[in-house]
């Protein structure tokens, strides 16, 4: 078993715009893209408090990602890790 996906949550930051979300999620994108990981796909989740959710790809390194420290464009930030068989 390994280490797949780590789902992140957050509140959207205050003073956001569609426009501006973009722009934060590309920058943020390319700096775990440096790190060697993938942004599978971000967006807006429905049925949880938080506005905004990111899914990033681990590559089975989930300890690196614990030291990673990139910002998103979220706060309250609060992370789901998936295991894969």
């Amino acid at each position: 078993m390994k280490w797949k996906y780590a789902i992140i949550y957050g509140q959207v930051k205050p003073n956001w715009s569609f426009e501006q979300i973009e722009k934060d999620m590309a920058k943020y994108k390319t700096d775990i893209e440096k790190k060697g990981y993938k942004l599978v796909f971000w967006g807006h989740p429905f049925g949880v408090s938080e506005g905004m959710t990111a899914v990033v790809d681990l590559e089975g390194h989930m300890d690196d990602y614990a030291n990673l420290n990139v910002s998103g464009p979220w706060t309250e930030a609060r992370t789901d890790f998936v295991m894969v068989h």
